[in-house]
């Protein structure tokens, strides 16, 4: 290889010598026939940009190392066998492969960039999000007024690492550490105003959320992940409620409460995305700690998703899902979950669900809906603000209804400042009401 390389560069050495030599002919020949001086000081400068050309080839210019490239090609074999790169008559077109090996010219900043490039690939990467929530209650209806007048301020910080472990292959740790009271310890309603705190069975402690490896086969259509997962990231999936850390902040708009999943665990999700309108999701996990083995405490999912564009409004997202969790006497539920673009800036969303109820033969369910506003409507470009409504009715006969609204204020690249109202009505067993109104300020930072 290094005597190949120095061939090459005595080819190129060479080259540009025999260059400078006809430049210097150049000089020697053309004011012979010049007829005027001004013409001898144009070809003169000419000349100088010409040398001052080369030597800036020289100097950031470099062969590569031999490439192999495969290159698609198509010939039409006749009846004898013999290949011709045009169709003959008898003949049929056949698609091969052909490989050959090329040097190809690379400046100095591309072998630079290609190294960083290769060497970031195989690092681990580190990201932290983090986010300060203070929230007061007012209560104005109830005679439980426990929570009334108090203020709740609860930390969160989750710490990231990736690392490309091979081409297409993954793997991704989520450590979350969560300080502070919500006001859901002392409202006791049947989801939770403050969405942080979901699927952690720990307070003022430092918890595993997630641990995968993630590989994806097939062309990148089919995607594996495999270890600790939370599966409401896969499932029940919403482009304008989904997010705690930037949409709506209560539970009940960021996952639908049917899908009854109380805690992440050990488990597996396969992805089918062939990067067209159909997709379909499939995934299982254990669904309690306290489980001695995943046959009894089996959590299953199972999603279709399609991508429309109706009357050309914009681009919208349906999906339908089922889940099974054989955990206890089991249970099952089914559910749905849209969001559609109405215009530039406008996104509607909404979600159903049904779920089977241990202590009814009715069963309990969920629906909400409502509105994001985003890409230039707010005060900054960057800013996006939302409404919704949200409806639990248990068959045990407890309801709950909820309004959210939000305005997601960017006031630098990493960092952006929240300001929620929310309306919580409670209808407890014995039919008596509580409700809250509950303001709050969430400031997030993500780097």
């Amino acid at each position: 290889m290094l005597y190949s390389r120095r061939i090459l560069y005595g080819q190129t050495k060479y080259r540009l010598h025999s260059c400078l030599r006809l430049i210097f002919l150049a000089v020697l020949v053309i004011p012979v026939a010049a007829q005027a001086g001004d013409d001898r000081k144009q070809l003169l400068k000419r000349i100088e940009g010409l040398e001052q050309r080369v030597i800036e080839l020289e100097t950031s210019t470099v062969l590569s190392d031999p490439e192999t490239r495969v290159k698609r090609i198509e010939v039409f074999v006749d009846d004898k066998g013999i290949e011709h790169d045009t169709q003959v008559p008898g003949s049929k077109r056949i698609v091969t492969y052909q490989r050959e090996r090329v040097y190809r010219r690379q400046t100095i900043n591309e072998k630079i960039g290609e190294a960083l490039d290769d060497a970031a690939s195989r690092n681990v990467k580190v990201g932290v999000d983090a986010a300060i929530i203070l929230q007061n209650v007012q209560q104005s209806r109830g005679s439980d007024k426990t929570a009334d007048g108090n203020f709740y301020q609860l930390a969160s910080t989750d710490l990231y690492f990736t690392a490309g472990l091979a081409q297409y292959t993954v793997f991704f740790a989520d450590i979350v550490g969560l300080s502070g009271t919500p006001p859901d310890n002392e409202i006791n309603g049947l989801t939770l105003v403050n969405g942080y705190a979901a699927r952690l069975i720990r307070q003022n402690d430092l918890s595993l959320r997630e641990a995968w490896l993630m590989t994806e086969l097939w062309d990148q259509k089919l995607s594996l992940v495999v270890g600790r997962l939370d599966l409401t990231n896969y499932f029940d999936s919403n482009a304008a409620a989904n997010d705690e850390t930037s949409q709506f902040m209560s539970d009940a708009l960021v996952n639908n409460p049917a899908l009854g999943l109380s805690e992440n665990g050990a488990g597996m999700t396969i992805v089918y995305d062939p990067k067209t309108a159909f997709n379909f999701k499939l995934g299982y996990q254990q669904s309690t700690r306290t489980a001695s083995n995943l046959s009894d405490s089996l959590f299953l999912l199972a999603e279709a998703g399609y991508q429309l564009n109706p009357f050309q409004m914009g681009e919208g997202n349906y999906r339908i899902w089922y889940r099974q969790d054989n955990t206890g006497n089991g249970a099952s539920a089914l559910g749905i979950s849209l969001d559609q673009k109405l215009m530039a800036g406008v996104t509607l969303f909404a979600r159903y669900g049904s779920a089977e109820n241990a202590s009814s033969s009715d069963r309990d369910k969920y629906y909400s809906s409502g509105l994001q506003f985003d890409t230039g409507l707010g005060f900054n470009p960057e800013d996006a603000f939302g409404i919704a409504y949200a409806h639990a009715a248990l068959a045990t006969g407890e309801k709950e209804k909820l309004i959210e609204s939000y305005y997601n204020l960017a006031l630098t690249e990493k960092l952006r400042l929240t300001f929620h109202l929310t309306y919580q009505e409670e209808i407890r067993v014995n039919a008596s009401t509580d409700a809250y109104l509950i303001p709050g300020i969430r400031l997030q930072a993500s780097f």
